[in-house]
């Protein structure tokens, strides 16, 4: 049986919520084949938004998903696109060998099955190639498919290309995406920071994207859905959506564990569930904790409670800690993206974390 909130898999179909809005902002880049960054904090459903975008128009176009989350070399880059491009060609198997043959210089193409789905897919061969070579077969590929079929490549978590440092990958996609064709680009990320970066003025891809922030799924579109597998009130539905912080991933998780243990909802048994899911994560959030520094440790706890308006003396002094040793160990908390900040307001992106660090302060 499965779960209509799917805090820990991609949510599809009718456990799919709803983001009609979204929809039609991708709907018209992709239909003038121009570029979209999308932008969010963590766990607030770039991926699944794009996963079902794709589910819904990939009659119309060929649509390629990559996630770049665990690359840590310039290959493994070049690597996931050419196997993305590959095993987005939905043809006969021989027609796609035959096709891709065609289409590359230097890479070839075998058959190979999916020992869950056990379907057949193509798996490009490229251990004797060099990052060059495979990045221009990438690119001589999908320009010469996009002459006959309208594309869309979606690279997801694309913030991590900022850590590959031997080459400038910003500026190799530069180069070979302004001469595109019926293909549209879309980036995804959650590191604001590294984003902006790859961003912004005299960055390689500078105005190579429009910018969109994907924004917290509504209240009202939540209850809606919510109300059809739960006895629950829309002021309770606040009351998780409030302790939530609008946070899908941890959003799910609450009305998953509701669902499945039948509760009575109300706002003790709400508590009570947040303080299960917060449970759950305690030995992994205390080995991260033990990787910090005393002053990083303090300064997390802090800025898990506090979120603003802390270098004041009643604060400092309570802690005992100077301003700028805890602004120190902010800055590095912040390299860590282990903390946010927007405007004036400090934040913990991990909601989840946050609840955990807020809990220690009160004990």
């Amino acid at each position: 049986m499965i779960s209509p909130f799917s805090y820990d898999y991609i949510s599809k179909g009718e456990n799919f919520i709803s983001r009609d809005d979204e929809f039609k902002v991708l709907q018209e880049h992709v239909k003038y084949s121009t570029n979209l960054l999308i932008h969010s904090k963590r766990r607030m459903g770039k991926t699944t938004l794009i996963k079902n975008f794709f589910e819904q128009n990939d009659k119309e176009y060929l649509c390629v998903y990559i996630d770049i989350f665990e690359i840590t070399s310039k290959e493994d880059f070049a690597v996931l696109l050419l196997n993305a491009l590959t095993s987005s060609y939905k043809k006969d198997l021989k027609q796609s060998i035959k096709k891709f043959t065609e289409l590359f210089k230097r890479v070839r193409v075998e058959p190979t099955i999916n020992p869950k789905t056990l379907e057949y897919s193509l798996k490009p061969i490229v251990a004797t190639l060099s990052f060059e070579q495979m990045i221009e077969d990438f690119f001589l590929g999908i320009n010469e498919l996009s002459k006959s079929n309208k594309i869309i490549v979606a690279i997801d978590e694309f913030q991590q290309i900022a850590n590959i440092t031997d080459v400038k990958l910003d500026a190799i996609l530069r180069k070979n995406i302004q001469e595109r064709e019926n293909i549209s680009y879309i980036f995804l990320g959650s590191k604001r920071h590294l984003l902006t970066s790859l961003f912004e003025y005299k960055a390689p891809l500078y105005e190579m994207a429009t910018h969109f922030e994907l924004k917290a799924l509504g209240l009202d579109a939540i209850y809606e859905y919510v109300k059809k597998y739960l006895d629950i009130t829309k002021e309770l539905c606040e009351y998780i959506y409030a302790v939530s912080n609008k946070e899908t991933k941890i959003l799910q998780h609450i009305f998953h564990i509701l669902y499945t243990t039948k509760k009575d909802i109300t706002k003790e048994s709400i508590d009570n569930t947040v303080e299960e899911i917060v449970n759950s994560k305690d030995g992994s959030y205390k080995l991260l904790f033990d990787t910090l520094n005393n002053n990083q440790k303090l300064a997390l706890k802090i800025v898990g409670y506090y979120k603003k308006n802390f270098f004041v003396n009643d604060i400092l002094t309570k802690y005992n800690i100077k301003k700028q040793t805890l602004q120190s160990a902010i800055n590095a908390l912040f390299k860590k993206e282990l903390i946010d900040k927007v405007d004036d307001k400090y934040f913990i992106p991990d909601r989840t974390l946050e609840l955990w660090c807020e809990r220690m302060v009160n004990v």
